[in-house]
């Protein structure tokens, strides 16, 4: 009798846990990416004599853990470029590249984002290594350590973060306190955001960045953004304004602007789009320090105006080549129909850039250069897509110190990324 009441008992306690495990269970999303590149340059660096060609590979996790209130979400990029270019040491940007060190094993692994979301009734709470997009992606487009709030204000939403740069109290080589580290770097940033403005069709965006970019008192940078999307007619507009501000030190200050138009619209079956790219640049005549932040994400071509986190080639940067000149850019370009070949649908695209520094440089030249580009994006299946692109630029002076010319140079890059 004792077995048969224990039986029961024990029944009984299974039945309750088996019916109580969905109220605590997480559900739990696991996907990401494998993408593998290659690319062939001649005259990287527009650099007589100076052809590049490698493999590069990225293998990106993401996980998503939601249970009640909260959502926690993991992005692992387990390559990186420590031995690419730069040497040991390089900056970790999720790339292995190919063909370093045979036989050996890689054990690379980064954490990109980190962060927690807390859902309340009227805000979420976010906090952690999180990717922020202030407008168009030009100013910033990229993760940072913070704490931020969300919240919709009436027909606003409403976004308010501390963004934590840099910390000296974070510990350098497992110091703490740390020696020799750097001073804090902290930001304050406020993005607003409206869907549909007075049902126009069109979303604006409004967002403020302070940021304290030394301990000194006198050291502040102010970020002032503007964006507009929306829809002129057949036409699809995208708009963004940021002016710079701030005191550099006590006699000098931040100054800067940078301008963003860009629009598509049909035409039959083919796609036309065009872009100006805008940014001041620093003036010889000027103790003002410009700044002209073009994000590393933002990517117009397959070349010149292109500074991508995980480029190796080109103008890699605004305020490198160009030695912070500054960046006047035209583009136009055309989409042409899909079509279906070997096994895939292809979208090619046809392009060409103009484009030239703000302020000429120490010899008088301002001319970057100009490029022309196709590609044709590929998709296979749902989860595997690809890509092909062909670029040749016409290097202005402005990409070479006197008495030094500019080399050309032709580009070609293919990659194949695996989504799942």
């Amino acid at each position: 009798m004792k077995k048969q009441i224990y039986s029961i008992i024990a029944v009984a306690m299974a039945v309750t846990v088996w019916h109580a495990m969905p109220a605590f269970a997480a559900k739990i999303d696991v996907g990401g990416e494998l993408r593998a590149r290659a690319y062939v340059i001649q005259g990287n660096g527009f650099i007589k004599d100076n052809d590049h060609d490698w493999f590069d590979a990225r293998l990106r996790l993401d996980t998503k853990i939601q249970q009640g209130m909260t959502t926690a979400v993991v992005q692992a990029d387990l390559l990186g470029n420590h031995t690419a270019f730069g040497g040991a040491g390089a900056a970790d940007n999720g790339n292995l590249v190919l063909g370093n060190a045979t036989g050996s094993s890689y054990d690379l692994v980064g954490i990109r984002q980190a962060y927690m979301a807390v859902n309340f009734p009227n805000v979420t709470v976010i906090g952690g290594r999180y990717e922020v997009k202030l407008g168009n992606g030009l100013v910033l487009n990229d993760t940072s350590d913070l704490v931020a709030v969300t919240a919709p204000v009436g027909p606003v939403n409403l976004l308010v973060g501390y963004l934590i740069l840099g910390e000296n109290d974070s510990g350098a080589n497992g110091v703490n306190p740390p020696a020799g580290s750097g001073n804090d770097n902290k930001a304050i940033a406020v993005n607003a955001g409206i869907k549909n403005l007075g049902g126009s069709g069109w979303d604006g965006n409004v967002f403020v960045v302070s940021a304290d970019i030394t301990a000194a008192s006198d050291n502040n940078l102010m970020v002032i953004g503007l964006t507009g999307n929306g829809k002129v007619g057949p036409a699809s507009v995208a708009a963004e304004l940021d002016i710079f501000s701030g005191d550099a030190t006590a006699d000098d200050s931040y100054e800067g602007t940078n301008l963003l138009l860009a629009g598509s619209m049909p035409v039959g079956s083919v796609g036309l789009s065009a872009a100006i790219l805008y940014a001041t640049g620093q003036s010889s005549t000027s103790t003002d320090v410009n700044i002209n932040a073009i994000d590393g994400d933002f990517r117009a071509s397959n070349i010149l105006v292109r500074n991508d986190f995980n480029n190796y080639e080109g103008v890699t940067s605004l305020s490198g080549a160009t030695g912070g000149l500054g960046l006047q850019a035209i583009k136009v370009a055309a989409t042409l129909p899909s079509h279906k070949m070997l096994h895939a649908t292809h979208t090619p695209e046809i392009g060409l850039v103009w484009a030239q520094t703000t302020e000429d440089d120490a010899d008088g030249d301002s001319d970057v250069g100009t490029e022309l580009y196709v590609n044709t994006n590929c998709v296979f299946d749902q989860n595997l897509s690809g890509n092909i692109g062909l670029a040749f630029v016409s290097a202005g002076d402005a990409l070479a110190a006197s008495p030094a010319d500019p080399e050309d140079q032709l580009k070609l890059e293919a990659s194949l990324t695996f989504h799942f």
